[in-house]
Parts: structure tokens; sequence; C-alpha cells
């Protein structure tokens, strides 16, 4: 298998072949990355939320299980907050995942 790793800028190439020998990390990070994609790999989930007739973008606090993606999504779009603020908590431990999700940047008009 092979994957580009998401956890620096350089974006190493990763082989995992099926012994499961990892190669073509240039950092720690790579290894850990290649492990975590074989056995439950996660996610930082950014989306954007309603604010009356405005939008705001939010993220999780931490990586969420790729598998629970779309249940944080489904989540999320039930959301329509009040008084927006970046870094305000709107959803704690959104689907028992331990993320929050926080507010990341100035509400706006959808076009």
């Amino acid at each position: 298998m092979n994957l580009v790793c998401i956890k620096c800028p350089r974006g190493c190439l990763l082989n995992i072949d099926k012994d499961g020998t990892i190669s073509g990390n240039l950092c720690p990070r790579g290894l850990d990355y290649a492990k975590e994609e074989q056995t439950c790999p996660m996610r930082i989930v950014t989306s954007l939320v309603r604010s009356g007739n405005l939008i705001v973008p939010v993220k999780t606090t931490v990586e969420v299980p790729k598998i629970k993606i779309d249940q944080v999504l489904e989540e999320i779009s039930c959301l329509n907050i009040e008084n927006p603020a970046i870094g305000k908590i709107i959803k704690k431990n959104v689907c028992g995942t331990s993320a929050d999700i926080i507010i990341t940047g100035e509400p706006y008009i959808p076009n």
C-alpha cells in the first residue's frame, strides 16, 4: 500500500509492504502516521455552521476516527449558533469522540 504522509509539509511517499514493513518516511511522524492509517485512521474535521443568515468556519479540536467523520458532519450540520467568536467552543465531545467543535474564523455572508 502506498500513502502520502500528511503529518508534515514534506509529504513523504510511504510504502507499507504486505508484511507490515514501512518505508519512505523521512521523520518519525511518517512512521506513526503509517501505523495509524493501518489501524485507526484519524482526521481533523473542518466544516461550516450557520449563524442566522451568516456562515461560520469551524473545526474539531483534535483528530477524530475517520469512520466517524460522516457522523461528526451530520451533528455539525444541525447546529445554528448565536454570537460567534473565534475560538469559541460550540459543541463539546462531538459524537463521543473527545473532540470539541470550535469556531476558526469570522462569520461571512454566503454567495
